[in-house]
């Protein structure tokens, strides 16, 4: 198998998980390949074929809990943010409803957001102080960048990128932000540095997931093909819903890959429409439920959504 080859094949199945572009993918994986001594080098090759193990080599974890925690989060505001999006004037159960279009799995994630996402995605992270509980993701903070939004946790060394964020896309990511809490009659106080009793005292009642979201986050791109993406999680267990369209198995097949797939990863049991993943710690739940049926769009598409249902309600014009 020649260099290049090796090369094309590894940059494939990376992209079929994170989305990324080849000018993103391609180097990355060179740079691995070009440190890995010839017994490795056969050992992915032997990998490709089904007959050994290479997985975190080209498609890297989290290295850390801390970060492993943080991604987890995104993951499960991602996910949330779709339902905004599916709201976006025209309604629409069948439109692509993702918030991101790829994710580079650096030390350091580099999220690529979907059109129209960030304020969705804002919306599901931000933490606010409401009278007695925390919105949002308690402890998240932001620190912005020229051309970037940096993720962090307060105290906690971990961080996530939102690529591609410029002062405009802030200032409308933070319009539809500001247009539901206005429209819904919540609290605008965001918080800011370090944790407020109010998100520790949350956080002791409601710890943090973990679990595979993190590894979740990393392959993105695995269901961006289907219209839409539901999480739910419950300590290290996370459980996956969408329409039907991709197929639990395919799916399934690519999480536990020799290559790309989640380290330790494999099927413990089959369920009504899908299937129960485990990597020996942690559980995963996939299934796919009835696909929207395209009939209701022209319905759902003429609704006229009121003030505080969705923060793309604008206010009439008034003429005179």
């Amino acid at each position: 198998m020649s260099r290049s080859s090796l090369t094309d094949q590894l940059v494939d199945l990376r992209r079929s998980c994170t989305g990324e572009n080849l000018s993103q993918a391609v180097p990355a994986v060179r740079a691995v390949l070009h440190e890995l001594p010839d017994h490795r080098r056969e050992r992915v090759v032997a990998a490709l074929r089904g007959e050994a193990d290479a997985r975190g080599l080209f498609l890297p974890e989290a290295a850390t809990e801390a970060q492993r925690t943080l991604e987890c989060l995104v993951f499960q505001a991602a996910t949330e943010a779709g339902g905004h999006l599916q709201l976006r004037p025209p309604a629409s159960m069948l439109r692509p409803a993702h918030p991101f279009r790829a994710v580079e799995p650096h030390e350091v994630p580099r999220l690529h957001l979907a059109e129209h996402a960030l304020g969705p995605l804002l919306f599901e992270l931000l933490p606010r102080h409401e009278d007695a509980w925390v919105a949002g993701v308690a402890g998240l903070r932001v620190r912005r960048h020229p051309r970037s939004v940096e993720l962090r946790l307060a105290g906690v060394p971990a961080a996530v990128l939102l690529a591609g964020v410029d002062e405009r896309a802030w200032q409308v990511g933070m319009d539809y932000v500001r247009r539901l809490i206005k429209g819904r009659g919540l609290s605008d106080r965001f918080a800011e540095g370090p944790l407020s009793q109010a998100e520790r005292d949350q956080l002791a009642e409601f710890p943090r997931p973990g679990g595979l979201g993190s590894a979740l986050l990393r392959r993105y791109g695995l269901f961006t093909g289907a219209p839409w993406l539901r999480s739910w999680s419950h300590g290290a267990q996370w459980w996956l819903e969408w329409p039907e369209s991709l197929g639990v198995v395919g799916v399934a097949d690519r999480l536990r890959h020799p290559v790309v797939g989640v380290p330790g990863l494999r099927e413990t049991s089959g369920e009504a429409g899908g299937l129960r993943l485990t990597d020996g710690w942690y559980e995963l739940g996939l299934r796919e439920v009835a696909p929207p049926d395209p009939a209701n769009e022209e319905a759902l598409a003429a609704v006229e959504w009121p003030e505080g249902v969705t923060g793309w309600w604008e206010p009439p014009h008034v003429v005179g």
